[in-house]
């Protein structure tokens, strides 16, 4: 069984720009890759890719053996793959409250698992609560609440269905030094987990010197240590 996160001969790009080309790549359980590159290099894009919300112009994602990008969300929940996703500008949903964006995702595999109405609602208030999120924001709505606590009930809906699998677009980005260090700490769980593959797009040294992960680099649509490519750009 090909487990964890497997990428074969994996290629997509955006017109002239190659995010990848003829990647191979496996991130087994219990594993953390994390991504760098420059801005606009398709660091965000990958995720998309390796969570399956992006289908590859050719080749395959595999997650946990199961083709990523051929079924429906509920298809792969079934079989066992359970994916949390934090968007690199949070991706909360604007007219809904903290507490309703985060019973959003679960409501929408309640079938699978055969949640009522009070467990959805009790779950995603447990996990708001694991990321330190105040129960006087629960009902407020995005544009209330500061950047870091925006972050934070992000974090929580990516969280609340107890994924396997964990793709995180600069998790630390513009976060004030509590949020950041309560992000951190949650990495490092994610890392120590045998059960979770994480993928982080990040060019935050502090957060990849907390992790204590060496990253790969993308670059014209290859994925390399970060030294090798530097050394490929210096020759």
């Amino acid at each position: 069984m090909k487990d964890g996160l497997w990428l074969e001969d994996a290629s997509f790009r955006y017109g002239d720009l190659w995010v990848l080309r003829e990647t191979e790549l496996h991130v087994p359980p219990g594993r953390t890759l994390i991504v760098t590159g420059d801005n606009g290099v398709g660091k965000s894009t990958l995720l998309y890719v390796c969570a399956g919300l992006l289908n590859v112009y050719s080749g395959h994602v595999w997650l946990d053996g199961h083709h990523a990008s051929a079924k429906k969300p509920s298809e792969l929940m079934r079989q066992g793959v359970r994916r949390g996703f934090l968007f690199g500008q949070g991706g909360l949903m604007s007219n809904l409250s903290a507490l309703a964006n985060v019973t959003l995702g679960l409501r929408y595999h309640a079938d699978v698992f055969g949640w009522d109405d009070k467990e959805i609602t009790q779950r995603a208030r447990d996990a708001l609560g694991q990321l330190r999120v105040s129960q006087s924001d629960f009902h407020a709505l995005p544009a209330h609440l500061s950047l870091g606590v925006r972050k934070r009930v992000a974090l929580a809906r990516a969280l609340a269905l107890e994924p396997n699998f964990v793709f995180l677009d600069d998790p630390d980005g513009g976060l004030d030094s509590a949020t950041r260090n309560l992000v951190y700490e949650r990495l490092e769980r994610f890392r120590d987990d045998s059960r979770m593959t994480v993928v982080i797009a990040t060019n935050s040294r502090q957060l990849i010197d907390r992790v204590g992960v060496h990253p790969m680099e993308l670059a014209h649509g290859h994925l390399l240590p970060e030294d090798e490519t530097r050394r490929s750009r210096r020759a």
